[in-house]
């Protein structure tokens, strides 16, 4: 019975001891006997393989395989190789990219082909310009929502130059074919969103509050959180209708995004023995308020970077959550995070500063909320600026 075990794991924060993993051969019954056991270079993040009478270990660094060389005994015959089948008539259009993100003013080409039934190819269109273009809106959206851009006569899809959130979908249609693809348009930083201006056009029927649903073009967004009013003020409220849901996280950037401060205002529903978590993520940290645990808490991957300090925060009293990464140029980083009540002058000094010497170099910011035992988070006028 082969085992692994990846010492890294069991550490909190950076560890040169997660540079080895370790591998047991171990002989099972009442009492296992450990048969063998060695170190393996680089981390082990996947389980041991069996095949062909031999076991493969994939490692950060390498890939082993343990048996003797040569096929095995028992070994299967390879199956008989099939012709592949002919395809039927086209019925239908793939668009390739399905689906793009833009920034304001940026462009996109695209590969058309014609599938039959099953989805074989049946042909790549050799000019795209054939192919004409319709924004479109599936029947069953719950957000009526289209992109802000237009294909221009090379077929390329253009965004439109206006510095704000959009997404939606576009058919193609070709001799009676019809395809889809969808977009989103992510303005270039800063990013600024206060609710103020979304109309709450939806009901919740449990609950018979209005609400709206998020940004579309935010990923993870619906379902986790709706816009809802909040003593008069219009915020990002976290639902807690469905269990599944409990813990979200919402990306409202772009990947490859860094360099920049996140903050928010954020706050839980609760009293003094029970509350909520919120907070942010930046390039990959997630910084969170924990209201049980009365901390602010730096983690990446939990168990790959997890350090807290103390923070006292009261429920239903909004507080103002800041933060940025600042990168080295030997790859090391510093997370950088403060909190305090809202309306008061911000502090100098960061209520947490956690080092990490191999800092993520980039990520989109994000949101983050917990909502046990039916306790809203809230979050509120945020923004992200270049550092």
């Amino acid at each position: 019975m082969p085992i692994l075990e990846d010492p890294a794991s069991k550490a909190q924060g950076e560890s040169e001891a997660g540079s080895k993993g370790a591998f047991y051969i171990i002989k099972p019954g009442d009492q296992p006997e450990i048969l063998t056991h060695i170190e393996l270079d680089g981390r082990c993040f996947g389980t041991p393989v069996a095949y062909s009478g031999k076991v493969y270990v994939q490692t950060t660094q390498k890939l082993y395989c343990f048996g003797k060389a040569g096929n095995n005994p028992g070994l299967p015959a390879p199956a008989e190789d099939k012709p592949w089948p002919a395809p039927g008539p086209a019925t239908q259009l793939q668009v390739i990219p399905s689906e793009v993100l833009l920034h304001p003013g940026e462009k996109a080409n695209f590969r058309v082909r014609t599938l039959d039934a099953s989805g074989f190819v049946v042909e790549e269109l050799k000019d795209v310009k054939q192919v004409k273009w319709a924004s479109f809106v599936p029947p069953t959206a719950k957000v009526k929502s289209t992109m802000k851009g237009a294909f221009n006569e090379n077929g390329e899809l253009v965004a439109a130059p206006d510095k704000v959130l959009s997404a939606g979908a576009f058919e193609a249609s070709f001799n009676g074919l019809k395809g889809y693809m969808r977009g989103r348009v992510m303005p270039n930083l800063p990013v600024q969103q206060n609710f103020d201006a979304i109309t709450l056009g939806e009901t919740n029927l449990v609950e018979g509050v209005a609400f709206a649903y998020p940004a579309l073009p935010w990923i993870g967004a619906r379902f986790k959180f709706e816009v809802r009013e909040r003593d008069g003020n219009k915020c990002l409220v976290k639902t807690i209708d469905n269990k599944f849901f409990q813990r979200a996280t919402v990306f409202i950037g772009t990947p490859e995004m860094k360099g920049y401060t996140l903050e928010a205002d954020v706050m839980s529903d609760g009293n003094r023995r029970k509350m909520s978590e919120v907070g942010l993520i930046n390039q990959r940290y997630a910084i969170v308020l924990k209201g049980n645990d009365q901390k602010i808490e730096v983690n990446s991957n939990l168990e790959r970077l997890r350090q807290t300090v103390d923070f006292k925060w009261q429920p239903n009293v909004w507080y103002h959550l800041k933060s940025r990464v600042d990168i080295a140029a030997d790859g090391a980083g510093v997370v950088r995070a403060k909190a305090w009540k809202k309306g008061e002058p911000e502090p100098e000094a960061w209520t947490i500063e956690v080092p990490h010497k191999t800092a993520h170099q980039q990520g989109s910011p994000g949101l983050f909320g917990f909502s046990p035992q039916d306790m809203r988070v809230y979050i509120d006028n945020i923004n992200v600026s270049a550092n």
